[in-house]
């Protein structure tokens, strides 16, 4: 097998997975090989600049001073275990060069490498989401070529130049498909080494809109939310969308992953945290009316979420991401609203009307039926302090400026 450098790795791999572009997938990497990059990193300095520059600029667009980055042997494992993971899902990897159990072997081995120590540590956290910020998006550029006698199909691939010259001669016509990160990644082979490199990235987890996105557990990622920074750009993030159904989708995807952790035995700070934010993602939703010419007008949004009724076209998590304020008023009613509103007359306006059109779409069995799960967990804890005191149980983003 050819010796693969770090940094190669670095320029091929793993700078394109943090700006964007084509990755190429080589062999699968051994914990030898790791552990061999990790020996050479400090020979690749203009390599590993260069990737460090790239994490800095995409921190940028989400924190005002982005922290002083270098790759660790951390991160560099993050990698190479998605590298094989990558590996994996490569169309050569499908034939009978590599057999069942070489399959197994290669996903256990990527999964050991991802399976990092879980961090709290804040430049650690921006640093993983720098490097991993576009895992969610990853996809392959599948080409098919026919022509007048005949097709060919490359995975991943570019087909070769005799197949694609002549074209009007020969009625060449190419056809490009992608596969997009379930296809890819969500499979049962790979899906755990997805599953525990997403742990290793919670903001990466929160920020994302990816409809494909394994679940998210709250317990390892609500501390981001004590952050203000990073927990305003988590809730700008997740309704950055124009489209109403779109923009509904990743808040509600967030009060499924509540549902579940309601289910389990988290701290009552964890939980009240993110019931706050909840509330304060609602609160947007009626803030980002203020421009109705009628203040009073019903909110087009909530029709488009709420109005068809119960069915499957609502995403799990919607009525809970709804009913919360209301529900939250009989259990914690200091957390029912978001913080600041009293000050602002048309926001609270708008909440008030968005409030009185959820009970008519929602109606009041299914916010009984979220007060019991609540009280579980809250019914017994002492009250938040008022939004303009230092409290870490309330979400830093739970302020609409």
């Amino acid at each position: 097998m050819a010796r693969i450098d770090v940094a190669t790795f670095l320029t091929r791999f793993v700078r394109p997975l943090v700006t964007g572009g084509e990755l190429h997938v080589e062999r699968p990497l051994t914990t030898v090989d790791l552990l061999r990059f990790e020996r050479d990193l400090d020979g690749a300095t203009v390599e590993l600049v260069a990737v460090d520059e790239a994490r800095t600029d995409v921190l940028a667009e989400l924190v005002a001073r982005p922290p002083a980055l270098v790759l660790d042997a951390e991160e560099l494992a993050l990698a190479v275990g998605l590298h094989d993971a990558l590996v994996l899902a490569h169309p050569d990897a499908d034939g009978a060069l590599v057999t069942d159990g070489m399959r197994r072997k290669i996903a256990a081995t990527a999964l050991r490498m991802v399976s990092q120590p879980l961090t709290r540590d804040r430049t650690r956290v921006l640093a993983r989401h720098a490097l991993l910020h576009n895992l969610l998006d990853l996809g392959r550029a599948d080409l098919t070529v026919t022509w007048w006698t005949g097709r060919a199909r490359f995975l991943g691939q570019k087909a070769p130049a005799r197949l694609t010259t002549w074209k009007s001669v020969r009625r060449v016509r190419e056809e490009v498909t992608r596969a997009g990160f379930d296809e890819l990644l969500a499979t049962p082979e790979v899906a755990p080494v997805m599953a525990a490199l997403l742990r290793r990235t919670p903001l990466t987890q929160l920020l994302s809109t990816h409809a494909a996105a394994p679940p998210l557990h709250w317990e390892d990622a609500v501390f981001v939310l004590r952050d203000p920074e990073l927990a305003r750009a988590v809730a700008y993030a997740a309704i950055r969308a124009e489209d109403p159904r779109q923009q509904i989708a990743t808040p509600a995807r967030l009060a499924a992953a509540f549902e579940q952790m309601l289910e389990r035995t988290p701290p009552a700070a964890d939980v009240r945290a993110v019931a706050a934010f909840l509330v304060h993602l609602t609160g947007l939703f009626a803030l980002a009316e203020g421009h109705l010419a009628e203040p009073g007008a019903r909110s087009p949004l909530l029709a488009a979420a709420l109005g068809g009724g119960p069915g499957p076209q609502r995403p799990r998590g919607l009525v809970t991401l709804f009913a919360l304020p209301d529900a939250l008023a009989k259990v914690a009613p200091e957390l029912a609203t978001p913080p600041g509103i009293q000050a602002e007359p048309a926001w609270r306006r708008r909440w008030q009307v968005h409030r009185t059109q959820i009970a008519e779409l929602v109606g009041p069995a299914l916010v009984d039926s979220l007060v019991p799960r609540l009280a579980r967990h809250l019914g017994g804890g002492a009250a938040l302090a008022s939004p303009g005191s230092a409290d870490a149980d309330t979400p830093a983003a739970a302020s609409p400026t």
